[in-house]
């Protein structure tokens, strides 16, 4: 009997559905550990045929969602099962893990291609709401049955979908690769089987209404929906489609998508009428976590973490009239659990809960900013501050302030190239 080893990482919630999904359609599967050194050291990989990485929220999605697991030891195992012919299937925070490890869409050299960004419903040419969906869709298979190891069926799909970063974010190059390579598997459609990228069929803006990607050999996909959450075992097709390819003994050919030349851009922050940093009084366990996860890159450095807000202020307002507002309104702070900076007319002062400011020697050297490529946050935190304060802010850029302390311009950049605080396709970063 085919045998799949099912991942849990430390925030991995759905183990036990994905075991009864793979059982229910006569497989086994074990729950295999993140650190198990069985698998890392190569023992009992030859006990398994495929491997899943479930849903869940690896690491609290810090920093990322997918980033941190995706610097783990035993990724670099799964890249090399995937080489061998292995299935590997990718759900939820699996399918992100598999996007930012580069197995999806599988360039050589596993060079990352594609990103996840926050959901964005629009009806009508309008952003109706963002962020995190838990609901029941539909799915279509749009590749040529058979096409991978997942998609050996005709039917529609009735899938649960619950993520908040499930919009996937493809260059219009690679879009057309993938497309020609056939590997764009399952689209929202509804259920009718029409395939339509607006919303509500497609609930997250993801482009072209993509919801699963496989790789060039088809032994490999990434899948945004839950296909092991049905109690029933109605949206389980997929399960049953890998059985039968399991059983049919494919040989796989270890082919990629050739080599992708990385462009990573590193740009410039403009200068702001008004900037606010804000730190965690206590422990950022953020902040400790990817430091940690740049340590397994070999890049050493004492990190600090700050929320970052950048606003420009309405015409006619005083800045320090409107910070006074900005900060009553409680939207960016709270005393109670942060150290608030701020940056206004070329200096930089601490403020406190009286609103007095002192200067403070904070150097803005050797910082990083990172945005998401559509500040949803940005345009909501504009909106609650003018409703509560007036009209005293024009734009808000958030993002978060990565400062190294002591760091070199080499291993700045080495901290650019790994793509550990930003994915390039769903995120901008920015040299302060």
């Amino acid at each position: 009997m085919k045998k799949f080893a099912i991942l849990s990482f430390p925030g991995t919630n759905c183990e036990n559905e994905t075991v009864r999904a793979f059982k229910r359609n006569g497989m086994e599967a074990d729950v295999v550990l993140w650190n198990d050194t069985s698998i890392l050291n190569g023992t009992r990989t030859k006990e398994f045929d495929g491997y899943c990485i479930p849903g869940g929220f690896s690491f609290e999605d810090r920093g990322r969602s997918g980033i941190v697991a995706a610097q783990e030891p035993i990724m670099e195992v799964i890249k090399s099962e995937a080489e061998a012919g292995k299935v590997i299937l990718g759900i939820c925070n699996g399918a992100q893990i598999l996007v930012e490890v580069g197995l999806i869409p599988g360039y050589q050299n596993h060079a990352v291609g594609m990103g996840l960004g926050w959901n964005e419903m629009i009806e009508k040419e309008k952003v109706i709401d963002t962020g995190f969906r838990n609901q029941w869709v539909y799915l279509k298979n749009v590749a040529k049955k058979g096409r991978s190891a997942f998609n050996d069926f005709e039917e529609i799909l009735p899938i649960s979908l619950a993520n908040g970063e499930g919009r996937f974010v493809i260059p219009e190059e690679l879009l057309r690769q993938l497309e020609a390579n056939d590997q764009i598997v399952f689209k929202y459609c509804n259920r009718l089987g029409e395939v339509d990228e607006r919303y509500p069929t497609t609930p997250n803006g993801s482009k072209k209404a993509i919801a699963a990607i496989c790789n060039l050999a088809g032994n490999v996909m990434a899948i945004m929906p839950h296909s092991e959450r049905d109690p029933r075992g109605v949206d389980e097709l997929i399960f049953n489609s890998i059985k039968h390819y399991l059983n049919k003994e494919v040989k796989i050919e270890n082919k990629n998508m050739g080599e992708k030349e990385e462009v990573l851009k590193l740009e410039t922050m403009n200068v702001f009428d008004l900037e606010i940093y804000v730190q965690l009084i206590i422990t950022d366990n953020t902040e400790r976590t990817i430091e940690e996860a740049l340590n397994r890159k070999g890049i050493k450095l004492n990190l600090k973490r700050y929320e970052f807000f950048g606003l420009t202020l309405a015409p006619d307002i005083e800045a320090k009239e409107a910070l006074k507002n900005i900060i009553e309104s409680g939207e960016l702070v709270n005393f109670n659990k942060h150290l608030v900076y701020v940056r206004l007319n070329g200096s930089t002062y601490q403020l406190d809960s009286n609103m007095s400011l002192k200067e403070n020697p904070m150097k803005l050297k050797n910082c990083l900013v990172t945005t998401n490529e559509k500040d949803f946050m940005g345009q909501a935190k504009k909106t609650s501050i003018n409703a509560h304060a007036g009209e005293v802010v024009s734009s808000i850029k958030c993002g978060v302030m990565w400062q190294f302390q002591n760091a070199t311009p080499d291993e700045i950049k080495k901290v650019v190239e790994s793509k550990i605080l930003h994915n390039p396709y769903s995120m901008s970063i920015y040299n302060v």
